[in-house]
């Protein structure tokens, strides 16, 4: 039975990896976004256990679509919460105080966060809210509404600033 586990495990994870380049830590993925200009995609899932982030996994992470828009515009990190096998400690305990951060508590989740400072642009829990297509298109809109330049307000003469 364990070897049954072990092995379904191996092939999730061996297909999310497939599916796009996934940050091996936050810090990683944090820094890689950092450097290359992009936002950072965060999976929250349950590999061994959650059957709707196994369906996120197949049928949103692994499309053409998906592929392009985040080789663009994301850096990918899976905080993987298995049931059945151990991620080591630490890396438990930092998946723990992500979610914590970002306030998950169901899976599967999605956040999109600015990687300079961690604000959370996109929060998306569960599968029942939305089909993956429909996640990908929120995913492209939030692209199309953050690409903006962020522009401090202008000040008047007299110092007050400008609406």
């Amino acid at each position: 039975m364990m070897v049954r586990v072990l092995c379904l495990i191996l092939f999730v994870l061996a297909g999310m990896i497939r599916a796009g380049e996934w940050a091996e830590s936050y810090r990683t993925a944090k820094s890689q976004a950092v450097k290359e200009n992009k936002k950072i995609l965060i999976f929250f899932s349950g590999s061994d256990w959650c059957d709707a982030g196994r369906i996120m996994s197949r049928d949103l992470f692994r499309t053409k679509a998906f592929q392009e828009l985040a080789s663009r515009k994301y850096v990918l990190y899976n905080a993987d919460f298995p049931k059945y096998t151990r991620l080591g400690q630490e890396l438990e305990e930092r998946n723990k105080r992500l979610a914590s951060r970002y306030g998950i508590h169901r899976f599967p989740a999605v956040v999109v966060v600015e990687p300079k400072f961690g604000t959370m642009l996109v929060k998306h829990v569960g599968m029942t809210r939305a089909t993956p297509k429909q996640l990908l298109d929120k995913l492209s809109q939030i692209e199309k509404e953050t690409a903006k330049p962020y522009s401090p307000p202008k000040k008047t003469a007299s110092g007050k600033t400008a609406p």
